[in-house]
């Protein structure tokens, strides 16, 4: 696509906080909530999606904010991105709840780690999409936000976001915003999407979002992790053990 400088992205690896994120940018835009995850996808369209280029055209000249699990393109940065990140071992625990309910996988959670982390997914592994964006992380056009700062404390979080897309937010608009986008609401809007497929997965924000890899996860698990992870972990800020 033709990247223009007032475009903006919000990216993250899957299952990593991205439909929060974009629920929340919703209603500082229409100051509305979301009811169903059409209307979320005709003005916050997702860019590897067959419809994106319709969505696209109908957004017009206006400011056009724009969702994706790519992994880095330098072309992106001709506008601003958001890159949301997450605990790789509770993504991939997320990511294989997803898995499970969407497309039926019937594999162990150790097969499913092992194909994960060797980028034999959609969006390639963990560390290299993380990775490839990480790498960008001072750039004057990229925001790095952890998702487990966002749960701490998700209004100055949202205040963040917002300023930095130039989307006109105060303080009452962001405390506004993340109510409207609760965990029960974005439950809700993903079980709009998946009612149309024949699923009733409300997205897996089990524990309002709050997955503990700790509780899951083998010792075995974490250390096969941190074979292939543990460096881009430590320096995200995430405990290895």
């Amino acid at each position: 696509m033709d990247v223009r400088p007032d475009d903006r992205f919000l990216f993250s690896y899957p299952r990593s906080g991205n439909t929060w994120l974009r629920h929340i940018v919703f209603y500082a835009l229409n100051r509305d909530h979301v009811t169903d995850m059409e209307r979320l996808e005709q003005q916050i369209p997702t860019v590897d999606t067959l419809e994106f280029p319709a969505r696209l055209a109908k957004l017009g000249d206006r400011q056009r904010i724009i969702k994706s699990h790519l992994p880095f393109a330098p072309y992106f940065l001709d506008g601003k991105v958001v890159y949301i990140v997450r605990d790789g071992r509770d993504t991939i625990l997320s990511y294989y709840d997803y898995f499970q309910h969407i497309h039926a996988y019937r594999g162990s959670f150790d097969q499913f780690l092992q194909k994960a982390l060797a980028g034999r997914m959609r969006y390639g592994s963990w560390q290299d999409n993380v990775g490839s964006w990480y790498g960008y992380r001072d750039d004057p056009n990229m925001l790095l936000v952890r998702y487990e700062d966002m749960r701490a404390d998700p209004v100055a979080m949202a205040e963040r976001i917002l300023s930095f897309c130039g989307i006109d937010a105060d303080r009452a608009v962001c405390e506004a915003a993340v109510a409207a986008s609760d965990v029960g609401k974005v439950h809700k809007t993903f079980q709009s999407w998946n009612s149309a497929r024949g699923t009733g997965f409300s997205g897996g924000a089990s524990g309002g979002g709050r997955k503990d890899w700790r509780s899951r996860m083998t010792d075995d698990q974490n250390a096969f992790f941190q074979d292939h992870a543990g460096d881009l972990l430590e320096q995200l800020g995430y405990e290895r053990s």
